[in-house]
């Protein structure tokens, strides 16, 4: 019992440790711009990536024409940093061409020079560097530490966006230290590129494989991002289909709490929860790609985003919840056989009871003064889910 009421302390202290300097990053892609400002519940995240900015054979920056004003004003009005994200996992030849003509070792002071102008022209508060694959070459770790210290003589970040579980051979140690944070992808373990091979494209098992093998590298967790998708593939298709979470929401909302469809594979609102939850154990943050993919209007309340918010902030969730001012109450807490739930809206809510690692171990509806019953559930620390028209909150307990 001692070792699990320590776990528990332990749980939430680095809980409350973490809600001081946690980010929620969130990408939001040029094809998105236009009714990202109204669309966007902006206080749910701290960092917004805008995606993406590439050079023209002058070095002069552009989102294809985007308009990206508006953009980061609504984010600045809700205090959430703007980076610009540079160059993305597809470059047009001219792109390409561009980037490894200003990235030569004669050119690369003017092209530090384009791009820190770039930044302060347009009020960004940071560069995040998205250089992928092939795009990552032997100029590549030269370029970070001549744009790291331009950057740092204004106050500005710099972070990188770099697969799951893989680490170019081209990324040298200072230039992997020269990154403030590291937004790993840990999504695409298959895809539309391996028709043949139908599955989880970012189960929460390779999250933590990721998490340890980045670690080992030299990157430790305070400057890791853990990335989660909002999208999934359908591989019942010919060719492979990507889908947006709130696509499948909108075709089932039960489709929420769930990972799997048929052929179609996705990360639903449990394995959401439980990667943020794994992310506060062990990162610095959450990573998104990308938030024009979420479940909006009538479907908000199957938000993914909201999922991670509502998972960091339990108690201003609970609000949400709240009727006339009161809360929905749980105890015991440590609890033995039996959690009560009491001060419930009088409709009641659906709820359901998740391990840590977001597996469903109860669900079912709630009146208040219902108790659940945790027999046979093994000893650890789990999640109580609770859904009413009110609101949504989620909240910790330890089963001893």
């Amino acid at each position: 019992m001692k070792a699990y009421l320590l776990a528990f302390s332990l749980f939430f202290v680095n809980f409350s440790t973490a809600q001081t300097d946690f980010k929620v990053v969130g990408y939001l892609a040029n094809w998105n711009f236009d009714d990202a400002p109204a669309k966007i519940e902006w206080e749910r995240l701290t960092h917004v990536n805008l995606a993406f900015a590439n050079p023209d054979a002058d070095a002069n920056f552009s989102f294809e024409g985007a308009d990206f004003a508006p953009v980061v004003e609504a984010a600045h009005q809700h205090n959430v940093k703007v980076f610009v994200s540079l160059a993305g996992g597809y470059l047009t030849p001219d792109w390409q061409a561009s980037w490894n003509n200003w990235m030569q070792p004669a050119n690369l002071p003017a092209f530090v020079e384009k791009i820190v102008d770039f930044v302060q022209m347009n009020g960004f508060d940071g560069v995040d560097i998205d250089l992928e694959w092939q795009h990552v070459n032997d100029l590549y770790s030269p370029f970070i530490l001549a744009l790291k210290p331009a950057l740092e003589a204004e106050g500005l970040p710099l972070t990188a966006a770099l697969p799951g579980s893989y680490r170019y051979p081209q990324i040298t140690a200072p230039a992997l230290a020269a990154f403030d944070w590291v937004n790993l992808m840990i999504y695409d373990l298959t895809g539309p590129w391996a028709p043949n091979s139908p599955g989880q494209h970012s189960p929460l098992w390779w999250a933590q494989d990721c998490l340890v093998y980045w670690t080992g590298q030299g990157l430790p967790g305070n400057r890791q991002t853990l990335g989660v998708p909002f999208y999934g593939y359908d591989f019942s298709t010919s060719p492979v289909d990507a889908k947006y979470f709130g696509e499948i929401v909108a075709a089932n909302t039960a489709n929420a709490e769930l990972d799997q469809v048929g052929q179609l594979y996705y990360n639903g609102i449990p394995t959401i929860v439980a990667k943020t939850q794994l992310a506060q154990a062990e990162t610095s943050g959450v990573m998104i790609w990308e938030l024009g993919q979420d479940a909006f209007g009538g479907l908000l309340e199957f938000s993914l985003l909201r999922a991670i918010d509502e998972t960091l902030h339990p108690v201003s969730a609970s609000k949400d919840l709240a009727v006339n001012g009161i809360r929905p109450l749980l105890y015991p807490n440590p609890v033995s056989n039996y959690l009560m739930v009491e001060k419930l809206p009088a409709a009641g809510c659906q709820a359901q009871v998740m391990d840590f690692q977001g597996n469903r171990k109860w669900a079912g509806s709630l009146k208040s003064g219902a108790r659940i019953s945790l027999e046979g559930l093994p000893a650890g620390i789990y999640a109580l889910r609770l859904v009413s028209e009110n609101g949504t909150m989620t909240r910790s307990f330890v089963k001893i």
